[in-house]
C-alpha cells in the first residue's frame, strides 16, 4: 500500500490540475498544449502539419460525473467500516505506481469513492503467484477467509478455476455481468457451461498490457506506404502486413519473447473456442476460416532476432515493432519518427481488436471469501466508477508527451478500446489438454509440422472434452 499513500498525497494536487482540463506532469513539467517539433523534417525527411490539439476542459469532468452517477445508483451493502480486502498479484492497476500522472491519481481517487459507497476500509495486498495460490489453497482446505476478491493475471485463471479455488460470478447475488461497464468480449471468453469465472473492463485499464504495431516513418515514407491510409480505410488487415513484408523485403522485430503469430492472430480478434452464456465452448479451430488464417499468418516472415529490439528498431533496422503500448515512453525523446498502428485485422469486414498481454488483469472472487453479496457489489462498484475517464485520460497524455502525430492518437483510441480474450489461452494452465488440441496445435499448423487433414481427425474428441468439463448444467 505505500505506493497507494504516494498517490493519495498527491491526488490534491492532480484534481485541482484537472479541474481546469488536461494537465499531465511528464519529465516534471506541465504541458497543456501541443508544441511542434521543428526538427521532424530534419529527422525523417519528410514534412508533417504541425499537430493540433484542443485541450477540452469540459469533457474528462463529464466522464467523471457520468462514472459517478453509475456508481451512486448502484444499491451496494454497506459494511459500516469493516475491512474489504483485495488480495492481488499486481497491484499497479488498482492503486498506481507511485507516479505523480494523472493514470495513478485517477486510480487513487477511486478507492476512496469506492471506500465512502460502500462505507468500507478498503485494504490491498500484494503476492508472487506462488505466494497467492498457497494462501488460496490453505485457506479454502481449512474453511477459512482469505480475500474478498482477487485481482490475478488471466493466465493463472485457468489453474483457479480447475483447482475449484473461485467462484462462478453468476452464483453472486444481485451481481449484473451484464452491465455495459464490464467487458462483453471478457465475460463472453470466461463463460463455460453455466459457469463465469472471471470479469474485466475499464476497472482493470493497463495500457502497460496491451500492444500495438509501432512503425517507422521515413522507412514507410520511402516505400510508399500510407499505413495510416491503410487503418482508416479499414484495409490493415493480416493480409496486408504480410505482403507489405513480403512485396517489399521489410522486417519486423517484437518484444522479446512474444509469440508473433499467436500475437496476430488473437489481435486479429480471432479466437479458438466460441464462448457465451449456458453454451459448452465450441472449437473454431476445424473450419475453412481458421484454415484461412493460418495460411495468412504462415505468410508473415519470421521477426529478426534481436537482444536489444527496441534499438535495432530506432536504429532503422526494421519497419515494424510489435509491443507494448508502454514502449511509446521510452521512445518518446527518440530522434526517429515513428507511428503507431493496431493490430492488423482479420479482414476488410472485421472491426479492429488488439492482443492483450497474457498477465492482463482480470478480477475473480475466492471460494474463501466473507460475503457473496459484499464481493460481488465491489467489483460492480469498481468497474462502474472506472468507466470512460481514466482511459480518456490517459489518451490525453499520450497525445501531449508521447505521440508524434495525430495519426497515432487516432490509432491510440482504436487500441485502447478493443483488445481480444481468449478462453483457451487463458485457461491453458488447468486444461493443457484443450490447450495442446487448439491453441498448441496452431503453432505446429503455422509452422508447417501439422497438416490439416491429421488435425482434423481431433474434432470429435475436442467436441467430447469440452462438453465433459464445460457442461450446460443449469441456467
Amino acid at each position: 500500500m505505500k505506493k497507494l499513500l504516494s498517490a493519495l498525497i498527491i491526488c490534491a494536487v492532480i484534481t485541482s490540475l484537472q479541474s481546469c482540463g488536461i494537465v499531465v506532469i511528464h519529465h516534471g513539467t506541465e504541458t497543456t498544449a501541443a508544441v511542434t517539433d521543428p526538427a521532424a523534417t530534419e529527422r525523417g525527411g519528410e514534412t508533417t502539419a504541425p499537430r493540433t490539439i484542443v485541450v477540452d476542459p469540459e469533457t474528462p469532468e463529464k466522464m467523471r460525473n457520468r462514472a459517478d452517477e453509475l456508481l451512486n445508483g448502484l444499491d451496494t451493502l454497506k459494511i459500516s467500516g469493516a475491512r474489504l480486502f483485495v488480495a492481488g498479484v499486481d497491484l499497479t492497476f488498482f492503486e498506481g505506481d507511485g507516479e505523480l500522472t494523472a493514470l495513478t491519481s485517477d486510480r487513487a481517487i477511486r478507492i476512496e469513492k469506492l471506500a465512502e459507497k460502500l462505507d468500507a476500509d478498503i485494504a490491498a495486498a500484494q503476492f508472487s503467484e506462488k505466494e497467492l495460490y498457497d494462501k488460496l489453497k490453505s485457506a479454502s482446505d481449512s474453511g477459512e477467509y482469505f480475500a474478498d476478491v482477487i485481482a490475478v493475471p488471466r493466465y493463472l485463471a485457468g489453474t483457479l478455476a480447475a483447482d475449484g479455488l473461485i467462484k462462478s460470478l453468476r452464483t453472486l447475488p444481485a451481481f449484473d455481468y451484464k452491465a455495459p461497464y464490464f467487458s462483453a468480449d471478457t465475460v463472453n471468453a470466461f463463460s463455460a457451461g453455466h459457469r463465469l469465472y472471471a470479469v474485466s473492463g475499464e476497472g482493470c485499464f493497463e495500457p502497460e498490457k496491451i500492444y500495438c504495431v509501432y512503425f517507422n516513418k521515413t522507412l514507410a515514407a520511402s516505400l510508399g506506404l500510407d499505413l495510416y491510409g491503410l487503418v482508416s480505410s479499414g484495409e490493415w488487415t493480416l493480409e496486408q502486413f504480410a505482403d507489405i513484408l513480403n512485396s517489399t523485403s521489410s522486417d519486423t522485430v517484437t518484444e522479446k519473447g512474444l509469440d508473433l503469430q499467436t500475437a496476430l492472430y488473437l489481435g486479429a480478434g480471432l479466437d479458438f473456442t466460441e464462448n457465451g452464456t449456458d453454451m459448452v465452448p465450441r472449437a473454431l479451430t476445424f473450419g475453412s476460416s481458421f484454415e484461412n488464417a493460418v495460411r495468412l499468418i504462415s505468410a508473415v516472415p519470421s521477426p529478426l532476432p534481436a537482444d536489444d529490439p527496441t534499438e535495432k528498431f530506432l536504429e532503422g533496422g526494421a519497419l515494424f515493432y510489435v509491443d507494448r503500448v508502454s514502449a511509446a515512453e521510452s521512445m518518446s525523446s527518440s530522434d526517429t519518427v515513428w507511428g503507431m498502428l493496431p493490430m492488423p485485422k482479420a479482414d476488410r469486414e472485421s472491426d479492429y481488436s488488439g492482443y492483450i498481454a497474457p498477465d492482463a488483469t482480470v478480477l475473480c472472487v475466492p471460494v474463501c471469501n466473507s460475503d457473496d453479496r459484499l464481493s460481488g457489489d465491489f467489483i460492480e462498484a469498481f468497474f462502474a466508477c472506472s468507466t470512460g475517464y481514466i482511459k480518456y485520460d490517459h489518451i490525453y497524455h499520450y497525445m501531449l508527451d508521447v505521440l508524434r502525430d495525430n495519426g497515432s492518437v487516432n490509432c491510440l483510441d482504436i487500441i485502447l478500446d478493443g483488445g481480444n480474450c481468449d478462453f483457451v489461452t487463458a485457461m491453458k494452465d488447468g486444461f493443457p489438454t484443450l490447450y495442446a488440441n487448439t491453441a498448441g496445435a496452431f503453432g505446429e499448423l503455422v509452422s508447417g509440422g501439422l497438416s490439416f487433414e491429421e488435425y482434423k481427425e481431433r474434432e470429435d474428441d475436442v467436441a467430447e472434452y469440452l462438453e465433459k468439463w464445460f457442461p450446460v448444467i443449469n441456467k
